[in-house]
């Protein structure tokens, strides 16, 4: 789990180095911009607007030699559900680097099971929680050559500037 100021410690369900990231939205900059075309992204797929204010801030997380994410969910939202407002309903994955051998996100509970394997920094991998959450359950294996990191970005309808993503917390 991160302990911040660059350090790691381990838990149960990963091993990683873990920093948030605040987009200043009023600045014009690679990550306001890579974020709205996230937001943009999202709100496509997912058929409704996902607006960009009041999030959670992006997780970076960097994986060395060794370090995993074991299985887990991100949210049990589901954008047909007005009582889950607030709820996390996707996420998206956008590689920064790509382990030389290992370090795949896999979805263990699929039928048949998925393995995503980046080839390049910049593949990106989007997913939501419904219809069927448990089928979000998902891992990053083990990296066994090189390094692995990603920028995750977690999703929720629902949220304001007044009623930010920590209220539903």
């Amino acid at each position: 789990v991160g302990t911040g100021g660059g350090k790691t410690s381990t838990s149960p369900g990963r091993e990683t180095l873990t920093h948030n990231i605040f987009i200043n939205w009023d600045q014009d900059n690679i990550l306001s911009q890579t974020g709205s075309a996230l937001f943009d992204l999202v709100s496509e797929l997912l058929g409704t607007e996902v607006g960009y204010e009041a999030q959670e801030p992006i997780n970076f997380l960097h994986y060395v030699k060794g370090y995993e994410y074991r299985p887990h969910q991100d949210g049990s939202g589901d954008k047909y559900n007005p009582k889950l407002l607030g709820k996390r309903v996707a996420t998206t994955l956008v590689y920064c680097e790509a382990a030389i051998k290992g370090g795949a996100t896999v979805f263990p509970q699929g039928n048949p099971p998925l393995r995503f394997q980046p080839a390049n920094a910049g593949d990106l991998l989007f997913f939501e929680y419904a219809p069927n959450p448990m089928l979000q359950t998902h891992a990053a294996c083990p990296v066994l050559q090189g390094e692995k990191s990603t920028f995750t970005q977690w999703y929720r309808l629902g949220v304001t500037p007044t009623i930010p993503w920590d209220n539903f917390e």
